[in-house]
């Protein structure tokens, strides 16, 4: 019992500090909801077109989602990061899971009941404009990847601007590549080949360096004129 009680203490703290807007009561009801699942590197959390009870919300580790397409062939649309939900299409949509999550690294997540979900976003309009931000920011990112699929975007300034949104993210210019880099041309719209060629050239241009496991910025600068390039 005391097992069970301290359990659910440490889902109801969780909870708190992942969801800031949650009420007490709003906690409870939640944290009675939410199982914590873990996911080797490699594991899929879910599979476009399943039912999917619960929504996810990522503790650690970095997922990769996906959208296939007729021809079997599956496209990387966002890596997401620590912090953030993978898909908020199932407590909208009838609970059908409207893409594929794809484990990238070890993964702890939170699962998140949508029928309980759902019922709080109806009542606390605080969550619900966190969602709501949550979802204004997941449809730029695809709008983005719609332009890049398109080739309005050149190869240099793709890969540029993705080196300058990981270093914002990470508060860092030394870059933990947690991706393949098979993952990362995805994410991109670009080829294998393309993505090397590119790095190399910011390699030999001395704008980066690339060492064991990491991308090393040296020269952030040069990264921002490239945005500026036709």
């Amino acid at each position: 019992m005391a097992e069970t009680g301290d359990a659910s203490r440490d889902m109801r703290e969780r909870l708190s500090a992942c969801f800031p807007e949650l009420l007490a009561g709003d906690t409870e009801r939640l944290a009675s909801a939410t199982r914590l699942s873990s996911y080797a590197k490699g594991e899929w959390i879910c599979v476009e077109g399943d039912a999917v009870p619960v929504t996810f919300w990522l503790i650690s580790g970095h997922v990769g989602l996906l959208k296939g397409s007729a021809a079997g062939k599956n496209t990387v649309l966002h890596v997401v990061r620590p912090g953030h939900f993978l898909d908020l299409y199932g407590v909208f949509g009838g609970g059908i899971s409207f893409i594929s999550a794809h484990a990238l690294t070890p993964c702890v997540v939170l699962a998140m009941e949508n029928r309980v979900l759902g019922a709080l976003l109806s009542e606390n309009i605080g969550l619900a404009q966190r969602v709501m931000r949550a979802l204004a920011m997941r449809q730029r990112m695809f709008i983005n990847k719609i332009a890049v699929s398109q080739g309005k975007i050149s190869v240099r300034r793709r890969v540029a601007g993705w080196l300058l949104h990981k270093a914002r993210v990470d508060k860092s210019s030394v870059l933990e590549d947690v991706m393949t880099r098979e993952v990362l041309a995805g994410l991109l719209g670009l080829s294998r080949e393309s993505l090397s060629r590119q790095l190399s050239r910011f390699v030999q241009e001395g704008i980066i360096r690339l060492e064991r496991r990491t991308i090393v910025i040296v020269d952030e600068e040069a990264l921002r004129r490239c945005l500026m390039e036709n």
